[in-house]
């Protein structure tokens, strides 16, 4: 009714990226970045955290959480 569009007989496609394109290689670039950032992030929290329950100490601050060793 408000349309701008006559028909739709010659209709064509748009891509917004195709195959091996800058944006593709941009993004997966970006979600593997983003991966392995998150892994080494957690590698290292898992890695202070054994530590402290090692040393007695809290793993972070606030109170203790259930299975923490207490406050010396």
């Amino acid at each position: 009714m408000f349309s701008p569009i006559d028909s739709y007989d010659d209709a064509g496609v748009v891509f917004t990226f195709g195959g091996n394109s800058f944006g593709v290689w941009f993004f997966f670039i970006l979600a593997v970045l983003l991966f392995i950032g998150f892994f080494v992030r957690m590698v290292q929290h898992e890695n202070k955290a054994y530590q402290a329950i090692i040393d007695h100490q809290p793993v972070e601050k606030g109170p203790a959480a259930e299975g923490e060793p207490p406050v010396y």
